[in-house]
Formats: structure tokens, C-alpha cells, sequence
């Protein structure tokens, strides 16, 4: 039995969502892989040049089907739900995460999942920044979604 190319060889692309405001509201970015491959996440980062503010909770990135849901993978920028990460560059596999795969750490509910499933083939998926909520949310961050499709 032979490996089909696509699969010794998958294709890396890194999203960039260049200086986007996490404290107004939440982003949607609609998107799709290349046809006939499907994809995990394999990395989130964040360049963080507004600290990430959110009281209740921080502001995070998610990737799924739809806006707001974490289907594929989920990154909260804080080092606790109510405390978020300063100025800097935040990388979700430079968290001291568990597993493998998926790669997960829950010191709080959610701070990292990232290969949680596939990305089915030909199909749109959704990345979302979800603002922070209680007190005066804020954070602007240049944002990096690493996928490898096979």
C-alpha cells in the first residue's frame, strides 16, 4: 500500500490577521482550505502590542464552524480567565500543555486546545476573535493561525 503525496507531504499555511482589536467587539474571518485536503490547527500565535484586558473573561481566538465555536481550536490569551497576557509574543505550543494529540491545558477552562479535530475536506471554517468581557476589555495583537493540510 502506498502513502497518497498529499499526506508525505502536507501543505503549511500561516493565516495572518495583521493588528486586530480584541476589545470592541468580536472578529469573524470566513475561510477554506485547498480543495480535496483537510487540515488541524497546529499552532496559534499572538503579538501582543495592547495588553489583553478582560475581567471576567480574556479575550481568545477560536477556530470552527461557525463564529465563537471551538470545533478545530481554541487559544485564550491570559494567564488566567480573568487576567490577560501583557505586551509580547503569546505562542499556544510554547504553553506548558498536556496531551498529544490533542494538544490541551486547562490551569484554566480552555486556555489551549489546538488539534482538537480535522477540518473536513472542501469545507469553510470560521476563525473568531472573541473580545474580552467584564471590566473595559481591550488588546490589540497581530494574529498567526498555523494549519497543515494533508
Amino acid at each position: 500500500m502506498t502513502i497518497p503525496a498529499h499526506y508525505a507531504q502536507p501543505q503549511v499555511e500561516v493565516i495572518s490577521l495583521p493588528n486586530q482589536n480584541f476589545g470592541n467587539s468580536t472578529l469573524t474571518f470566513n475561510y477554506i482550505g485547498p480543495k480535496g485536503r483537510e487540515g488541524h490547527v497546529e499552532d496559534i500565535v499572538a503579538d501582543v502590542s495592547t495588553a489583553m484586558v478582560g475581567s471576567t473573561a480574556v479575550p481568545e481566538i477560536d477556530v470552527g464552524t461557525a463564529s465563537g465555536d471551538t470545533s478545530y481550536a481554541q487559544y485564550r490569551l491570559g494567564t488566567a480567565a480573568g487576567t490577560g497576557y501583557g505586551t509580547g509574543v503569546h505562542r499556544a505550543q510554547q504553553e506548558a500543555w498536556t496531551g498529544n494529540p490533542p494538544i490541551t491545558l486547562s490551569d484554566f477552562a480552555g486556555h489551549v486546545a489546538l488539534n482538537k479535530a480535522r477540518i473536513p475536506k472542501d469545507t469553510a471554517f470560521v476563525i473568531t476573535l472573541k473580545a474580552g468581557t467584564g471590566g473595559a476589555p481591550a488588546g490589540v495583537a497581530h494574529v498567526y493561525v498555523v494549519i497543515k493540510w494533508f
